[in-house]
C-alpha cells in the first residue's frame, strides 16, 4: 500500500489511496473494504474524515456504500455494445419489433405514469409537450405538442434495464396545428403602426379582407389514403416524408430524477444517452428516437466499423441493441 501523504486534507489524501489500492486491486471488485473505524486507526484521522474520503470515491463510481453492510469495491461487469449507424435502421417501438429476439423483455417505461397525466391518451402512445432537450433536436420551440411512445427494457441474461423513447411532432401527423416561429419585438412593435405591413393585427374595421387561400380549412387527413386508418405513425412518416435519413449521436449525463432508482442503477453512475434522427432530405428532423442505458454496463460502437471487426470471431454477439 501507498503511504499518505503529509501535505493538503487527510481527507484527500485516504482517497488518493484507496483509489490507488482499488485500481491494483489491494481490495478486489466486489470485496469490501476495511471499517470506517479500522482506517480512521490506521491513518490518525477521526471517522467523519475517513467518511468524507469514501463519499468522493462513492461518487466516482468505484465504491458502493450499504448502511448496515460497510463499503465495497464495485465490480467491473462485462460490457455489452449498442450499435449505431445501422444499415437499416428500425422503429425500435413498432408492434412488430420483438426485442426478445435479443434477449430484452419490456415492461412499462419509468416516465409512463407522468407522461399519461399531463398529457392525453392516444393509440399505442400519449400527446404532450415535448421538453427543452428533445424540442432543440427537433428544432422547433419548446412545449409543442408530441406523439410520444415508451418502453423499458430488461435483459434477459445480465439484468440490465434502459428506456427507450420516441417522439414525433404531433403537427407532423395532422393531429396538431403546426407551431408559428416567435415575432421579434420591433417587427411586432413595427406592425401595429404600419398598415402595409403583412404582419400588423387585424380588425373588423380596418377595411382588411381575407382572401381566399385564407377562408380555406385545413385540409383533412385522409383515411383512404395509401396506409389507411391504424397506419403506425413512424411508418407513415416514411410513407409520406420519405426518402429519409438518419443521425445518431451519444452524450453522457447523470441519472434525473427517478431514473437512477427506475433503472436499477447505483449511486454514481453515469449515462449512456444514444439519440437517433430521423430526417426528411432537406434536413428537416421528422423523429427522436432516445435510449437511456447505464455507462457502466453499455457502450457504444459505430455497426458498420464494429460488425466488419467483430464478425470473423464471432465476437458480435456482444451486440445487445441495433439503432
Amino acid at each position: 500500500m501507498t503511504e499518505v501523504k503529509e501535505q493538503g486534507p487527510a481527507w484527500r489524501a485516504i482517497a488518493d489511496e484507496l483509489r490507488s489500492d482499488v485500481t491494483d486491486e489491494v481490495y478486489p471488485p466486489g470485496g469490501p473494504l476495511p471499517g470506517e473505524s479500522q482506517l480512521a486507526e490506521r491513518h490518525g484521522v477521526s471517522r467523519p474524515t475517513v467518511r468524507r474520503a469514501i463519499n468522493v470515491l462513492v461518487g466516482e463510481g468505484l465504491l458502493t456504500a450499504s448502511h448496515g453492510r460497510g463499503t465495497f469495491v464495485r465490480p467491473r461487469p462485462d460490457r455489452r455494445v449498442i450499435l449505431i449507424n445501422s444499415p437499416e435502421p428500425v422503429d425500435l417501438l413498432a408492434d412488430d419489433y420483438d426485442p426478445t429476439v435479443r434477449d430484452w423483455l419490456p415492461w412499462e417505461h419509468a416516465k409512463a405514469e407522468e407522461l399519461r397525466r399531463r398529457g392525453t391518451e392516444a393509440p399505442d402512445g400519449v400527446i404532450t409537450a415535448i421538453g427543452r432537450n428533445e424540442a432543440e433536436m427537433l428544432r422547433i420551440p419548446t412545449r409543442t405538442q408530441g406523439f410520444y411512445r415508451y418502453r423499458n427494457w430488461r435483459h434477459r441474461t445480465f439484468h440490465q434495464s434502459i428506456a427507450v423513447t420516441s417522439v414525433i411532432p404531433a403537427h407532423l401527423l395532422g393531429v396538431w396545428s403546426e407551431p408559428q416561429p416567435e415575432e421579434p419585438a420591433d417587427l411586432y412593435d413595427w406592425s401595429r403602426t404600419d398598415p402595409e405591413n403583412p404582419y400588423r393585427p387585424r380588425n373588423d374595421d380596418d377595411g382588411y379582407e381575407p382572401d381566399d387561400s385564407e377562408l380555406e380549412s385545413p385540409e383533412e387527413p385522409d383515411d383512404a389514403a395509401e396506409g389507411g386508418a391504424g397506419e403506425p405513425e413512424y411508418t407513415r412518416l416514411l410513407r409520406e416524408r420519405g426518402p429519409v435519413r438518419f443521425v445518431s449521436t451519444v452524450t453522457a449525463r447523470m441519472p434525473v430524477g427517478d431514473e437512477a432508482a427506475d433503472l436499477e442503477v447505483p449511486t454514481g453512475t453515469a449515462m449512456l444517452e444514444v439519440r437517433r434522427v430521423m430526417t426528411d432530405t432537406h434536413g428537416r428532423p421528422l423523429e427522436l428516437t432516445t435510449i437511456a442505458a447505464p455507462a457502466d454496463r453499455f457502450e457504444v460502437a459505430n455497426a458498420p466499423e464494429w460488425l466488419a471487426a467483430t464478425r470473423p470471431t464471432g465476437g458480435d454477439a456482444a451486440a445487445v441493441l441495433r439503432l
